[in-house]
């Protein structure tokens, strides 16, 4: 297979995000209510407080909001789970949900022939999760999980220690999450290409991006394949057998992002046959996963609980998006961070 590799310059070009359509202003449209649940209106609420046109609704439980819901024009911090459906359906007056998380495949496919705007924390979460993925891969490219096992000095290896500097990693979306990764694969001297929908200006730390329809040509070229995309019907699955096929003997696979992106039977198949010498999974399909799956008593896995967001940096981040969110939505502005809901990021 033919080596997809354009040499690009190495600049820097500074991006801006483009926001929905504005609101009308609260002059215009009346009283606002912005309601959240009991704990995340601390954030935000000397904000609505000093609002003339706006009153703060606070529900002790998802239950209660949803007994309050037609009242609400926000929703910041939308629960999630089944509730959500209902929020939605109930809220005739609602104009802007804001979610707690990066991944929307629980809320877009609601939302999206009605007339409110989605917002997420997408870039938010970057840097943990980044350095999260990086932890994952130098758990096992140093083998660090074969010696945390010992009880005595032992210095054999289960996997090979091998160095970062001119492997090739394959990041799969390169938005807010996977920007972070290339950055950080590219501080440790890795050529970064990655596969992206959108058209990614010309980035410095990475060689490369391409088109989803072009993965399988691309695989064959990685040595680590870290997935950070959206989970949308598009990412479903994506990979799979054939995908694991095409991809180096001996390849690292890191999954940060949703467990619904890998087959998981392919990827146990891969793991017990050696084209994967190891993964490491912060997500997995199913999930929870069950005792007694294979992952678990796979030496070469590392599976953490879905935990890759936990940051001491997290709340400051989301408080201060969360206040200028509020702050714009009463103000009759654009907001931060808008979701694509037909697009499902």
């Amino acid at each position: 297979m033919s080596r997809v590799d354009i040499r690009r310059p190495r600049v820097l070009l500074l991006t801006v995000a483009l926001l929905a359509t504005p609101f009308a202003s609260s002059e215009e449209s009346g009283a606002l209510t912005v309601c959240a649940l009991q704990g995340t209106q601390d954030m935000f609420a000397d904000i609505v407080e000093q609002h003339a046109d706006a009153t703060l609704q606070v529900s002790a439980s998802p239950a209660q909001m949803l007994e309050n819901v037609a009242a609400c024009n926000a929703i910041v911090g939308m629960p999630g789970g089944r509730i959500a459906a209902d929020l939605i359906r109930l809220g005739e007056n609602l104009q802007w949900i804001q979610t707690f998380s990066a991944g929307v495949e629980g809320f877009a496919p609601l939302l999206v022939d009605r007339e409110i705007v989605l917002t997420n924390v997408k870039i938010l979460q970057g840097p943990e999760i980044a350095d999260h993925a990086m932890a994952l891969l130098l758990n096992f490219t140093r083998d660090l999980k074969f010696y945390n096992e010992q009880s005595q000095w032992q210095r054999n290896a289960r996997l090979p220690h091998i160095e970062l500097r001119g492997k090739t990693v394959l990041v799969i979306g390169l938005g807010g999450i996977g920007t972070q990764i290339a950055q950080r694969a590219s501080a440790f001297d890795m050529r970064v290409i990655a596969i992206d929908p959108k058209d990614i200006p010309l980035h410095r730390d990475v060689a490369y991006v391409g088109k989803p329809d072009e993965l399988d040509a691309l695989l064959p070229q990685a040595d680590v394949v870290i997935s950070s995309v959206p989970h949308t019907p598009q990412t479903d699955q994506m990979l799979g057998a054939k995908q694991f096929s095409l991809m180096k003997d001996g390849v690292y696979l890191i999954n940060v992002s949703r467990g619904r992106i890998v087959d998981t039977d392919a990827l146990v198949a891969a793991l017990r046959s050696g084209k994967v010498v190891a993964a490491g999974l912060d997500v997995a399909d199913p999930e929870p996963l069950p005792s007694g799956h294979p992952l678990w008593s796979m030496p070469n896995v590392t599976i953490t609980p879905h935990i890759a967001t936990r940051s001491d940096r997290l709340v400051e981040r989301r408080t201060e998006l969360f206040r200028t969110n509020v702050r714009r939505f009463l103000d009759g502005q654009p907001l931060r961070h808008v979701v694509d809901k037909r697009q499902g990021y």
